[in-house]
Formats: C-alpha cells, structure tokens, sequence
C-alpha cells in the first residue's frame, strides 16, 4: 500500500455521501472526454474540480503549477514534443489525441 509523503486538508464539506456521487462521477466523465494532456489536463485537474466541488478550495499551486515548471525547463522543452504526440486509449475504447482538437 502507497502512503502519501503530504496530506493536505482542504477544510469539511456540506454535501452529503448520498448525494455527492453523481456530480462527481458526471465532472469525471466530462473530464475524461476532454482532451487529455499529462501537463495541462490531468489527474490534478480532476482532483482540483473534485475539491472545489466539496469543499469550495482549490488543491495547493504548487501541484497544480508543477507541470509548468517541469516543461520551463530545457528538459522540459525537449520532452513537449514527445509528449504531444502521445496517443492515449481511455477506458472505453476513445482514442484521445495528444493534441488540442
């Protein structure tokens, strides 16, 4: 089992169990019809639409801003054009494109 190196607290929520469901499950599916992209639409983003939902906070910048100053880097840039051509299936079987449509 992975345990995390920091938990962040993002403060409590109002929505209920039985109710919270649903609109998290229709932002994860709208989320995963979008485009996917490792640097700017990912996981974080989700997680991100996730809290605000709940709690009305935003996870830290300094995820959410990580990406960006990995791809600041000379590494970085080399690695965009890798990345952007990058196929990814989905469950579900839709291919998303590594580039904006």
């Amino acid at each position: 089992m992975l345990v995390p190196d920091t938990v962040v607290e993002l403060g409590n929520t109002e929505v209920t169990e039985e109710t919270s469901g649903l609109p998290v499950l229709a932002r994860r599916q709208h989320i995963q019809r979008r485009l996917y992209r490792l640097f700017e639409h990912n996981c974080n983003t989700f997680t991100n639409e996730v809290a605000q939902f709940l709690t009305g906070r935003k996870i830290p910048s300094y995820i959410t801003d990580l990406p960006s100053e990995v791809l600041s880097t000379p590494f970085g840039q080399i690695l965009r054009p890798i990345l952007d051509s990058i196929h990814i299936s989905p469950p579900g079987g839709n291919i998303i494109n590594g580039r904006h449509s």
